[in-house]
């Protein structure tokens, strides 16, 4: 039988791990976006220039912001009713990234619908979150595995 404090080791690795993927995607992430060229030299375009960096700023807060819930949610998984049951646990690992996904999806089709454009790092953002969702479904297959192997010893 599983000790409470050995499950509370495990949870506490998992959202460890998922706090150290949090940083890596988040310095991608502001990689990435540092990375686009400035539009031009006038006035004007140096403006648009800063807009952009602001604007780029306020996605990476968000960014961090929604992983780092995602990440406290991971401890839910102490509640033995939200562990055993597959759908909960899965919800406390993919729950938020999965709506930010589809949040963010949705803004962008809705964007390229009416003007046939979309912001660069709303883009990148979606992008980053549906690599951070992939690394969390993995996260919550790993974490059901050795669930199994600790509750069948």
């Amino acid at each position: 039988m599983y000790t409470w404090k050995y499950m509370k080791k495990i949870i506490f690795r998992f959202s460890l791990f998922n706090l150290l993927l949090c940083v890596i995607l988040f310095i991608l992430y502001r990689i990435v976006i540092s990375g686009l060229e400035p539009t031009g030299t006038t006035l004007f375009d140096s403006f648009l220039s800063i807009m952009d960096l602001f604007l780029s700023l306020g996605f990476s807060m968000l960014y961090v912001v929604a992983i780092c819930i995602s990440t406290l949610l991971f401890f839910l998984n102490q509640i033995e009713k939200i562990r055993n049951s597959y759908f909960l646990s899965l919800l406390t690992f993919s729950g938020i990234p999965f709506l930010c996904v589809v949040f963010l999806a949705v803004a962008i089709l809705v964007d390229i619908y009416q003007y046939s454009v979309t912001l660069i790092p709303l883009k990148m953002l979606l992008y980053f979150s549906i690599i951070y969702l992939l690394c969390t479904v993995v996260e919550f297959l790993v974490f059901r595995k050795k669930l199994r192997k600790v509750i069948d010893s």
